[in-house]
């Protein structure tokens, strides 16, 4: 998984250019977010995501989502509708196999479900 798609889907959630504006979205800064994608932090990302907008987790993680692809996210240029390219036959293309994005899918709803994302949250990040 890279940060950099989850961020591109973010953008294309709000429908927002920047990751100034992400980090309004959010509530954090412009730094913090910056922070994440050189470290490719995609659990603090998915913890701050989680705690502000569970249903922006949700479509991060859908695998028919449609993601903006922005060259320049600081720069706010012009974004580019990828649909086909980056996901096809709802799968994501990245390291995930299909059982266990569809496991963690499961996981996630019940923990929704049972009002426990930050339970959920904190048991993915204890795992090793």
């Amino acid at each position: 998984m890279n940060i950099e798609t989850l961020i591109m889907k973010l953008l294309s959630y709000y429908q927002i250019k920047t990751l100034n504006d992400l980090a309004i979205k959010l509530d954090t800064t412009q730094s913090t977010i910056s922070g994440w994608k050189a470290r490719n932090a995609i659990g603090a990302l998915t913890d701050t995501v989680a705690n502000k907008d569970p249903e922006a987790l949700e479509f991060i993680f859908s695998s028919n989502s449609n993601i903006q692809m922005n060259n320049d996210v600081s720069g706010g240029q012009i974004a580019k509708t990828v649909k086909g390219n980056l996901i096809t036959n709802n799968q994501i293309i990245d390291d995930i196999d299909n059982s266990t994005l569809s496991l963690f899918k499961e996981a996630y709803y019940k923990a929704k479900e049972s009002d426990d994302i930050k339970g959920f949250r904190i048991y993915l990040m204890e795992y090793k």
